[in-house]
């Protein structure tokens, strides 16, 4: 394979000169080394950093899991393209594609290949929802009712005297219903933001409605999205696509993307949807529709969301696109959600980061970067398994560049007793005392938990879902809790055991978010 070394580029004046290894389409083959840089003047000897090498979990146990090359992962998934784009200080310094734009084909992928990037379409609409705010078009903190003339939302007994602003809509904690839409096949007709606003046909979902107190709860909602979309576009009086490109894309040289839906059949090199099995689908067309556009409809490659991520880590540090103020501000949790005005945000220090995923039908993606270092990542699919992929391709970005973050938990082999194990059982349910600025995501869990011990296994069991997951001892009253598809993190359970040699209660932690379940007696 003919080795790629872009030497010339202005832009990559960072910790790292990377050396890239094109990829041999008929094999798949990853492999890239990083050279570490002790100054910008002094480069030492390259460091091995083998990009190839997957790590399937996060979590090391005495039984190692081992290392696998992408080609086997994308073949185990069933995705046949992948496009990466890497940030280091502040410059992206990588961006690539892998493998083929629909199944069967010799079309490669490369960083300027279009997919479907699904709910990370919500940072592209929470940013030009800023960029309005700082243009004093809108007002984040105010009612909207009063901006809003197309549309009024339904009568509801949830409703606050001061309404509901754009600040909880952001935040997913405006009460509202609707977490995702359904894809739209081609030929299909499609809703305009009125009909899915209103829920009628040919929109496949309900109408929106408040479910909860604005402002009180947290509860993820694309259906509060389409109506950010709904006020930004009546404010300009523009549609949609040509609003973003005016005020987003086009300033930030996004010159392939677009929220416009479908494609005109005039745009190339597409990537394709494919299902779990890896089989292509929505053809002959070869891709779905979103209508649901701010919320879901966002078209872009690596090269363009890397510019966005980019603007976004300057935007914080020193102002640009946005101004620091209005990025810090983005960049702060709004409680008691998880995001702040857009973005997932979670750690501290170096681990200070904002990220965001993606999921439509047939498309996966993935957006990360850390505040405090300048680091980024876009990772972009066009499979149904791809957040299982993309997951694992995190995990060796950040072995290959390495970033300190989400590192490997190791797991000792712990020998805890079948009868110790036995006191830990029982049924168990969500203390509702537990305040909510601390569930965060899991104040959506209900129902019962039953935790019962099969032979020397402790096993972990939602009578709601009826889901069930192994637990895996850390200290003899911590356990990881194995089988849950997160980013980062690694979701936790600490039983809580008095001198009666008795549980008073469980700490569930997922990421930031956490829980407390108290015993049912």
């Amino acid at each position: 394979m003919q080795q790629v070394l872009d030497s010339t580029n202005a832009a990559r004046k960072t910790k790292y000169h990377l050396g890239v290894h094109a990829l041999a389409v008929a094999s798949f083959s990853w492999l890239w080394a990083a050279t570490a840089l002790a100054s910008p003047k002094e480069p030492t000897a390259p460091q091995a950093a083998n990009f190839s090498n997957l790590l399937r979990s996060r979590v090391v146990t005495s039984e190692t899991i081992p290392y696998q090359k992408l080609a086997a992962r994308m073949a185990h998934y069933g995705v046949p393209g992948v496009a990466v784009a890497i940030i280091e200080n502040g410059e992206v310094v990588f961006a690539q594609g892998y493998g083929v734009t629909q199944q069967g084909s010799d079309e490669a992928v490369n960083a300027d290949t279009l997919f479907s990037v699904g709910s990370v379409s919500k940072m592209i609409t929470a940013a030009l929802t800023l960029k309005m705010a700082e243009q004093q078009q809108v007002d984040l903190n105010n009612d909207i009712r009063p901006q809003l003339a197309s549309w009024r939302l339904p009568e509801s007994e949830f409703m606050a005297a001061d309404g509901m602003n754009l600040r909880m809509l952001l935040s997913h904690t405006a009460g509202l219903n609707i977490h995702g839409f359904a894809d739209y096949q081609p030929g299909e007709a499609l809703p305009n933001v009125l009909q899915t606003l209103n829920g009628e046909h040919p929109a496949k979902n309900e109408a929106l409605t408040l479910v909860s107190r604005p402002g009180e709860r947290y509860r993820y909602s694309g259906g509060g999205y389409t109506l950010v979309q709904q006020l930004l576009s009546e404010t300009a009086q523009q549609s949609f696509p040509a609003l973003t490109k005016d005020v987003l894309t086009k300033p930030l040289g996004m010159a392939r993307s677009t929220f416009q839906n479908p494609l005109p059949e005039s745009v190339k090199n597409v990537a394709k949807a494919h299902n779990r099995d890896g089989d292509a689908v929505a053809l002959p067309r070869g891709y779905e529709s979103f209508p649901e556009m701010a919320a879901s409809g966002f078209w872009t490659s690596a090269n363009d969301l890397s510019k966005f991520v980019q603007m976004l880590l300057k935007s914080y540090t020193q102002g640009g696109y946005l101004s620091q103020a209005m990025a810090i501000d983005m960049m702060t949790r709004v409680a008691p959600s998880q995001h702040g005005l857009g973005p997932r945000v979670e750690g501290v220090g170096d681990q200070f980061m904002f990220h965001h995923g993606g999921a439509n039908d047939s498309y996966r993606a993935w957006i990360e970067g850390h505040l405090a270092t300048g680091n980024g990542l876009v990772v972009l699919t066009n499979g149904s398994n791809g957040s299982s992929l993309f997951v694992e391709i995190r995990n060796a970005v950040a072995d290959a560049m390495e970033w300190k973050i989400n590192q490997a938990v190791k797991v000792p082999s712990i020998k805890i007793s079948p009868q110790q194990l036995e006191t830990y059982t029982g049924q168990y349910e969500v203390n509702e005392s537990f305040p909510l600025p601390l569930r965060q995501q899991m104040a959506a869990m209900q129902g019962v938990m039953n935790v019962r011990l099969e032979g020397q296994q402790l096993k972990l069991t939602s009578e709601r879902s009826g889901r069930s997951y192994d637990l895996l001892p850390v200290t003899p009253d911590q356990f990881i809790v194995q089988g849950i598809s997160l980013r980062l993190g690694t979701p936790m359970l600490q039983f809580y055991r008095n001198a009666k040699n008795q549980v008073q209660g469980i700490r569930f932690v997922m990421s930031i978010a956490e829980n407390y379940l108290s015993p049912i007696n």
